[in-house]
């Protein structure tokens, strides 16, 4: 996983991913690796485990982004590698996310998919009644039971599927080299009572992929370019 640094514009106040804006040079405010850190911090904690931090978290994903930061400096088990961390640089990472995967309103900020069931968090997505073809990344070791049992969403609350099948592999490599993804006919989900949910800009939820929904499976390795050879 790499990101870019994050800059702020000196003349507009933007967070960019360029040292120079406006024709200015830009203050850095978050650099590559501390982004990625601070990213799969908020990820872990927000989707997983608040209570990590002590912080509350309310039926709707929400929590107080001064409680974030002073829980992750003060009850995070590994806060002395954290003290550098400001409301700035959430409100960086947040507008700069290329997934997506935090929204801020006013002082509080969720993830907006991913949750643990055991958070019992309850978020009113947008359905997406437009959209034909889906994808979900996975290992090759899973697929005797997913084309056996179609696609659940085991400890989180819903089934994650892309828009874009590079975004698929992408999220399959994390798991493991034999990287595959399954092509998810969205129209049958529809058909069948399964309602496609808008998470982000590139991420769509659902509750269940029945068997029947699945299309086809292709190989990572044979991904070119947004091209596949099946």
């Amino acid at each position: 996983m790499s990101m870019n640094d994050i800059y702020k514009c000196s003349v507009c106040d933007k967070y960019v991913e360029t040292p120079y804006h406006c024709g200015k040079r830009a203050v850095l405010v978050l650099d590559s690796r501390r982004r990625v850190r601070l990213s799969k911090l908020l990820s872990f904690i927000l989707r997983h485990s608040p209570e990590s931090i002590r912080v509350k978290m309310n039926s709707e994903g929400w929590v107080s982004i001064d409680d974030l930061v002073f829980g992750i400096k003060n009850y995070w088990y590994r806060r002395e590698n954290y003290q550098w961390v400001t409301k700035e640089h959430v409100f960086a990472l947040v507008a700069l996310d290329p997934k997506g995967r935090f929204e801020i309103r006013g002082s509080m900020i969720r993830a907006r998919y991913g949750h643990n069931i055991m958070l019992n968090v309850n978020i009113k997505y947008e359905e997406d009644v437009n959209v034909k073809t889906l994808y979900h990344g996975t290992i090759y070791e899973n697929l005797k039971h997913i084309l056996r049992e179609g696609i659940k969403p085991m400890r989180r609350k819903y089934v994650h599927l892309t828009l874009e099948v590079e975004d698929a592999c992408e999220v399959a490599k994390r798991h493991g080299m034999n990287a595959v993804v399954l092509v998810v006919d969205a129209e049958c989900l529809r058909k069948k009572g399964v309602k496609v949910h808008i998470a982000s800009n590139n991420i769509r939820v659902v509750r269940y992929v029945p068997l029947e929904c699945i299309k086809s499976v292709v190989k990572c390795s044979h991904i070119v370019r947004g091209e596949t050879e099946i």
